[in-house]
C-alpha cells in the first residue's frame, strides 16, 4: 500500500545505506552500529512517550508484516500510521497530521529516495533505534542532531499514512535462515507497538487493524524454518548483498503469514515465476510449515486474500528439493491442473 522509492540524496554513513521504506542493501550487523559514529542522546531510553501523529476515529494502526509487491515482497519492518480506516477498504483520507518525535533521538542519517518526503533514522540508546519515513520535513535537520522526544519535525501529506520501524541489536530472532540477505534493521526488528507507554499502546489497539484472535499484536516478519518451506526465498543466483534492494524485489519469494489474520497463509511474489501479487491459498491446501523434501511436489491453488470465494487465479507448484533449495513454477488460469514442472521451473534458495 506505500509507495516504493530509491533515488538516495542524503547518508550519515559510509557505504552502507537504507532505501523504499525501510528495506535496503545488506548492512553489517553490530551490537553498537559501528558503522556509525553518531552516539546516543544522553540519558536516552528506549521508550516511546509520544504518539508520532494523533489518531482519530477512522485513522488505523497496523501490526508488523504487510505485504505489498514489488516493494514489500517480504513482510515488512516497520508499521503504519494510516489517515483512512483499512477495516472499511478506505486507507487514504484528506488530514494534514503533524508528526512528533515518539521519543527523544539522534539523527544517524536524512534520505530523500524520491518526491519530497524524507525517512529519518535515529539513536535513541546505545543499542535502539527507530526511524520516521513519508515525513514532509518543517526544518532543516543535520546528522548528529538531538531532537526531544514531542518535538515537531514536519508533517504528512494530506490524507497520506507515515512508516514507524524500529530495532534493538541485543534482540535476536530465529526466522531468518540466512541472515546475510537481510538490513540490520530487519534482522533485529522489534515491534513498535510493545514501546509505547501503556497509556499510548491502549491508544494504538483502539486503532490497531489486527485480528481479534491473533496472539500477538505487534505482529511478526520472521517465519523461516531450515528445512520447511515457510519464510522467504530468493533467486538462485541473486547475491545476497542485493537481497533487500530494489534488484533483489523481484527475485524474492515468500510463504508467510497475513498481517492482519496470521492464521492465514500468504505466498506474496515479486517477480520471475509469475507478476508481483500477493495470494491466498485453498484451507485444505498443506500449510507451508508443514512442507519439506519429503513432501514432493506440492500444488497450490493462488485466491485472491480478499475473496476466496473468487475463482484461482493460478496454480503454483512447489518442491523442496534439498533442505534450503525450492523448484517453482506459476501456471495461469483457474482451471491450471498442472502435476509437474517443465522447462519453465525456477530454482530459489535460502
Amino acid at each position: 500500500m506505500r509507495p516504493t522509492r530509491t533515488n538516495i540524496i542524503a547518508l550519515a554513513f559510509g557505504a552502507a545505506l537504507c532505501s523504499a521504506c525501510g528495506d535496503g542493501p545488506t548492512q553489517p550487523s553490530a551490537a553498537n552500529y559501528q558503522y556509525t559514529n553518531v552516539p546516543a542522546p544522553a540519558g536516552g531510553v528506549a521508550q516511546f512517550t509520544f504518539l508520532p501523529v494523533t489518531m482519530a476515529a477512522g485513522q488505523s494502526v497496523t501490526a508488523l508484516g504487510n505485504l505489498n509487491p514489488p516493494g514489500h515482497v517480504l513482510p515488512t519492518d516497520h508499521i503504519y500510521f494510516y489517515d483512512g480506516d483499512l477495516a472499511g477498504n478506505q486507507p487514504f483520507g484528506s488530514d494534514v497530521r503533524d508528526v512528533l518525535m515518539p521519543a527523544t533521538g539522534a539523527v544517524v542519517f536524512i534520505i530523500r529516495p524520491g518526491g519530497t518526503d524524507y525517512k529519518i533514522m535515529f539513536r535513541a540508546t546505545e543499542n535502539f533505534y527507530f526511524y520516521l519515513d513519508h515525513i514532509l520535513l518543517s526544518q532543516a535537520l543535520t546528522v548528529g542532531q538531538v531532537l526531544q522526544a514531542g518535538t515537531r519535525i514536519g508533517t504528512t501529506a494530506p490524507g497520506s499514512a507515515i512508516d514507524l520501524g524500529a530495532f534493538d541489536f541485543t534482540v535476536k530472532h530465529t526466522g531468518f535462515v540466512d541472515t546475510l540477505r537481510y538490513s540490520s534493521q530487519t534482522v533485529h526488528y522489534v515491534a513498535p507497538r510493545s514501546y509505547f507507554t501503556p497509556a499510548l499502546m491502549a491508544q494504538v489497539d483502539a486503532h490497531l487493524y489486527r485480528s481479534a484472535s491473533a496472539s500477538d499484536k505487534g505482529g511478526q516478519i520472521d517465519f523461516g524454518i531450515a528445512g520447511k518451506l515457510v519464510g522467504d526465498w530468493f533467486l538462485l543466483g541473486l547475491p545476497k548483498d542485493s537481497s533487500g534492494g530494489p534488484y533483489g524485489w523481484t527475485r524474492s519469494m515468500a510463504f508467510v503469514y497475513d498481517y492482519y489474520d496470521p492464521a492465514k497463509v500468504r505466498i506474496s511474489i515479486g517477480g520471475t515465476v509469475a507478476g508481483p501479487g500477493v495470494w491466498g491459498i485453498d484451507a485444505t491446501a498443506p500449510r507451508p510449515e508443514t512442507v519439506t523434501v519429503a513432501s514432493g511436489i506440492v500444488s497450490y491453488k493462488l485466491y485472491s486474500p480478499f475473496d476466496a470465494s473468487f475463482p484461482p487465479t493460478g496454480l503454483l507448484l512447489v518442491q523442496m528439493t534439498d533442505p534450503s533449495t525450492i523448484k517453482v513454477e506459476y501456471f495461469a488460469g483457474s482451471s491450471a491442473s498442472a502435476t509437474q514442472f517443465d522447462a519453465s521451473a525456477v530454482t530459489f534458495v535460502r
